[in-house]
């Protein structure tokens, strides 16, 4: 039973040591493949991955080439990121002017940034701005005393790969960014009513008794058309009440047999071919709403929409409200806009074109940024933005994306949650 057991602990170390092996042997590190260093005068490719990243005394980046080291570091501190470089030879310090360096970023896209770099007190800066995202393949060139010291490495940020066909099944779309006219617009409400030019009163000359009351609410009238008799107090004489123009009875104020005074309204007639819109301008809004402007009305629950021009601005503000009517006259022949109908309203401010313009949807937060994932192939890199205006559900690009590359623009959550999972973070 001894031998037994003695000849199965040693079965087992053995299975252990060569799976140990063979973990050793044939791992793949990938952090090993983030810096490697070669110079024309002697290589050092086979670096410890704790060695390729380790941090300068000025919290860079250490690259060695035998007994060259080069230190470089992406410096913000509130300003725009730039490039700085610091050198040692055999642990001492080289004086920046006598080395001559330039960096070679490729980014997604193939995109390809240069920097040259000049001396500022013990070390080199690259005047160019190191713009967002720091997610790019590195190649650096660094010549002294006569060498030439190079190296070439990934530093990936905010990325992810995605296959062509998932993402396809996950809904996500990108689209082209380009230029736009974005048109800043103010959201009002208001309400319809009869336009007060086009209104008038059917009245007796006479009072009297209401012999005929000949018209309902609701019907046509044309100018001259008689709507009412009235017997006259006086004279005993009937007289015929007029229509003085052509429109529809909005109001009646009359019955036969009734008893009425001399001008006393009995029918209300307005001409709707047209009718006034009459917006509330909040206080806020009141000194950017200006006569001609463009305005886009729709009915209160979505179903009619017309639009129009401000033609007229009240020279007073509501006291109660404190809000301002602007007026829209807008045409009504087919009476769609009936009076003491609310709308809401889209009042045009400004208009600009503007070189490039994304969709608001497509804007998600990422690490302290604002950011859009552009397409690469199945490649998706997150791009902190600077924006500008926004105008109906598209947003206005400053700094960040250029006219021309794909973004996603639905669905983009997507990415940002696969860029998590990932651990792809903001880190120089």
């Amino acid at each position: 039973m001894k031998l037994k057991l003695i000849l199965s602990i040693l079965a087992v170390l053995a299975v252990g040591g060569g799976l140990a092996f063979y973990i050793v042997e044939s791992g793949h590190d990938p952090a090993a493949e983030t810096a490697g260093g070669h110079g024309e005068h002697g290589g050092a490719e086979d670096k410890h991955a704790e060695e390729e990243t380790a941090e300068g005394p000025h919290g860079g980046r250490l690259l060695t080439d035998g007994d060259f080291t080069l230190e470089l570091a992406i410096v913000e501190g509130g300003l725009p990121p730039e490039f700085r470089a610091w050198f040692t030879q055999g642990g001492q310090p080289v004086a920046p002017s006598g080395v001559k360096l330039s960096v070679e970023l490729k980014r997604p896209g193939n995109v390809i940034d240069r920097h040259a770099f000049v001396p500022e007190g013990d070390y080199l800066r690259s005047p160019s701005e190191v713009y967002e995202p720091h997610s790019f393949d590195y190649t650096i060139v660094a010549e002294h005393a006569g060498r030439t010291h190079r190296w070439a490495f990934e530093a990936p940020e905010m990325q992810v790969t995605i296959d062509a066909g998932a993402a396809t099944r996950s809904g996500v779309v990108a689209e082209v960014a380009g230029p736009a006219t974005m048109v800043e617009t103010l959201a009002v409400y208001g309400q319809v009513k009869l336009n007060a030019n086009k209104v008038a009163r059917a009245v007796p000359r006479f009072g009297g008794i209401v012999r005929e009351a000949r018209k309902s609410l609701g019907d046509a009238v044309q100018a001259g058309e008689v709507v009412a008799i009235v017997e006259t107090n006086q004279s005993l004489a009937t007289i015929e009440v007029k229509a003085p123009i052509a429109g529809i009875i909005v109001d009646r104020d009359v019955n036969a047999g009734e008893t009425v005074t001399d001008g006393a309204t009995l029918y209300t007639i307005a001409d709707l071919a047209d009718v006034w819109v009459d917006l509330n301008v909040p206080k806020r809004d009141q000194a950017r709403v200006k006569v001609g402007q463009s305005v886009d009305i729709h009915a209160d629950d979505g179903g009619v929409e017309a639009q129009g021009k401000i033609s007229w601005l009240s020279p007073v503000s509501s006291a109660e409200a404190q809000t301002l009517v602007a007026r829209v006259v807008l045409a009504n022949d087919e009476q769609r806009w009936r009076p003491g109908l609310f709308v809401k309203a889209e009042i045009a401010l400004a208009e600009a074109s503007v070189p490039v313009a994304i969709k608001e949807s497509a804007i998600q937060s990422l690490f302290d940024f604002t950011v859009v994932f552009s397409q690469h192939g199945d490649l998706y890199q997150a791009r902190p933005l600077e924006l500008g205006r926004r105008a109906g559900g598209f947003v206005e690009v400053l700094k960040g994306l250029k006219a021309g590359e794909r973004y996603v623009t639905e669905n983009s959550f997507l990415i940002k949650a696969e860029i998590g999972k990932s651990g792809a973070s903001h880190d120089h």
